[in-house]
């Protein structure tokens, strides 16, 4: 994320931009969104509320442009879904699976009022010919991102927006390029929300060429050049009214100032969003280039912290550190080296939930595979009906109705065994449980990185005010970072954020995930042959056991590598997918009694479940 050796040229300073946005704001709108399977509604949502917002300013509608998808194109491009049928987890890592895949709807994209304008890079390349012509010296640009963006690990100007069509996007360099054709007098401001945004807080030096900002090129970004936004997550995909771009836009709808929404969203945003400025970016390259190398840091970094505490002009931002703290259950930094050792701890905590999920969806999967195909094999009408052939036809409408109609069979035929019930319900708390957890955790790792760079901001603040390039430079960022939107229309009342804890204490989260950790025994096993089964008399999921993890529940209870895993007292493996669901879906502490061919004789076995080593993914 940093970049390091700022070169130091000299600092021609602009006009000091406007602070209120008047006649002379123009807005550029864009949602790229790939191709119509991940054009989410929710960026047109965003964009209604944009619109919105516009109009309740005043802003006149040819100061407007938007590019959104295929443009004015009446073909479907917006992918819109309902929520999935009951039961659809039956389904989950199955053969089955695409079926739920298969049931978002498209819809087209319009915008009342609005003469949509396709978000291809050649549209894009005329926006700008057409503002090059309405925009003077002194006007500024608004440039509103809501999409999907990608990173480039190399260079954060390598970062991109994506576009509409296979292969459209426009980098960091790209878009500077094309806005280096404005009149140099205006003032460009971004306010993007797309994954990896962070990285156009580097606009600047592609659109002036210059290291040093002149207050001409600034912006608010979601996250950092090298982190995703909220709509990466899986478990917000589908809510509306969450994340960043929504959070800002409503706190600029209350505040009316660029620099005072964002002060809000720092806490109102309960997503792993990072919101940043330009100026944050800048300064936090800034402080880490003076202190020399990223161990310095902390230390550099401290006695610059003290001075702003000590400074009445630095209380509000630093208050925010209590805030959010408060708000996401973090323990507030004392300094840098504090806020890296809560972090320690919390990405150890999610590589042991990453390494648990993968266990637990590999689990259900076979567990729910095991299910299919018994139900299967016991109604031939629906093998028919889920064949290929039969599923290749059929579009997003009957492909629901035949979700529904399956799930309403095969729900009651799982869950009438009580065995079986039983391991579902382990294997689906234990699967939501981790991301749940898992989930909450990277909101705490993403305020602890807001907090960081409201620390950095702060010291960096203090070590400009010696550096007279770099404290002009700041004072020009803080004026272009300085919009104003004068609300005219009366909105709908929007709630002021509460600072008030969202998030359970962090100890009661790991807690929680020791509670949900998925069964191991410490083997590794392999389903034996259709010949040697029939030979022995082996039930279809009989499974031999390869190697045995050293002191592990396995080894303690006396497994060995070559015993064959037939069963349980009572229930014999009767698919090939047995065997891992059992295992893993066992309550850590339990024996778990498990019937084992040695030779020509048979050995019950009750290994102690335990949790899985961090570094191990045995069952």
């Amino acid at each position: 994320m940093k970049r390091f050796c700022l070169a130091a040229a000299a600092l021609a300073m602009a006009t000091p931009a406007k602070a209120k946005a008047d006649d002379g704001l123009f807005v550029l709108a864009i949602n790229g969104g790939g191709d119509k399977l991940d054009n989410f509604a929710s960026h047109l949502g965003h964009l209604h509320q944009l619109v919105d917002l516009l109009a309740a300013a005043g802003i006149a509608r040819d100061h407007i442009m938007v590019l959104a998808s295929d443009g004015k194109d009446p073909a479907p491009d917006l992918a819109t879904r309902e929520s999935d049928p009951v039961d659809a987890w039956l389904l989950q890592g199955t053969r089955l699976d695409p079926i739920l895949r298969d049931l978002t709807t498209y819809e087209n994209t319009v915008l009342p009022g609005i003469d949509l304008r396709p978000a291809t890079r050649n549209s894009l390349d005329q926006a700008i010919a057409e503002l090059r012509t309405k925009l003077h010296s002194g006007d500024t640009l608004l440039v509103y991102v809501t999409d999907h963006g990608s990173q480039d690990r190399r260079d954060p100007l390598g970062n991109r927006i994506t576009l509409w069509g296979a292969h459209e996007s426009i980098s960091v360099r790209g878009l500077g390029s094309l806005l280096a054709r404005l009149p140099s007098g205006v003032r460009v401001v971004s306010l993007m929300s797309q994954c990896f945004s962070g990285g156009f807080a580097y606009l600047h030096e592609a659109r002036e060429h210059r290291r040093i900002p002149s207050g001409r090129t600034c912006g608010y970004f979601s996250s950092t050049p090298d982190r995703p936004a909220y709509g990466c997550y899986p478990e917000v995909r589908g809510q509306k009214a969450v994340g960043h771009s929504f959070e800002f836009l409503s706190a600029l709808a209350r505040r009316g100032r660029f620099s005072a929404a964002h002060a809000d969203v720092m806490v109102s945003d309960e997503t792993p969003d990072i919101p940043l400025r330009s100026s944050d970016v800048y300064l936090a390259e800034q402080l880490a280039s003076a202190a020399g190398s990223p161990g310095r840091e902390a230390a550099f970094a401290a006695p610059l912290l003290a001075k702003a505490y000590a400074d009445p002009a630095a209380a509000d931002a630093l208050q925010q550190l209590d805030r959010i703290a408060t708000v996401f259950a973090v323990a507030r930094p004392s300094g840098l080296q504090d806020l890296e050792s809560q972090a320690e701890v919390l990405f150890a905590l999610l590589d042991q939930l990453e390494a648990h999920a993968k266990i637990w969806e590999a689990a259900l999967g076979d567990f729910n595979q095991a299910n299919l195909d018994r139900f299967l094999a016991s109604r031939p009408a629906w093998r028919t009906r889920l064949g290929e052939r039969a599923l290749r036809g059929l579009d997003g409408g009957a492909l629901r109705a035949l979700a529904t109609s399956l799930l309403a069979e095969l729900g009651p035929f799982v869950t009438s065994d009580a065995n079986r019930l039983q391991e579902a319900t382990r294997l689906i708390d234990g699967l939501n449980g981790t991301d749940e957890v898992s989930y909450r955790t990277e909101i705490r790792v993403a305020a602890l990185l807001r907090m960081r760079f409201i620390l950095t901001t702060a010291a960096g603040r203090m070590w400009a005010k010696s550096k007279d390039s770099q404290s002009k430079a700041l004072e020009a960022l803080d004026r272009c970072e300085d919009l104003s939107l004068a609300i005219k229309t009366p909105l709908p009342r929007i709630a002021e954020p509460v600072a008030a804890s969202k998030l359970p204490p962090f100890e009661q989260d790991r807690r929680r995930a020791a509670e949900i950790s998925p069964g191991w025994l410490g083997i590794t096993f392999v389903p034996v042959g259709a010949g040697r089964r029939k030979r022995l008399g082996l039930p279809d999921g009989a499974a031999q056991v390869t190697s045995i993890a050293k002191r592990s529940p396995a080894a303690q209870a006396g497994l060995r590598s070559g015993d064959i895993v037939v069963g349980s007292p009572g229930r014999t493996f009767e698919h090939r997918n047995d065997l891992r669901p059992t295992i893993v879906s066992a309550p850590t502490g339990s024996a778990l009694a498990i019937d084992v061919l040695r030779g020509d004789r048979h050995v019950l076995l009750r290994p102690i479940v335990r949790t899985a080593p961090a570094d191990k993914a045995r069952n």
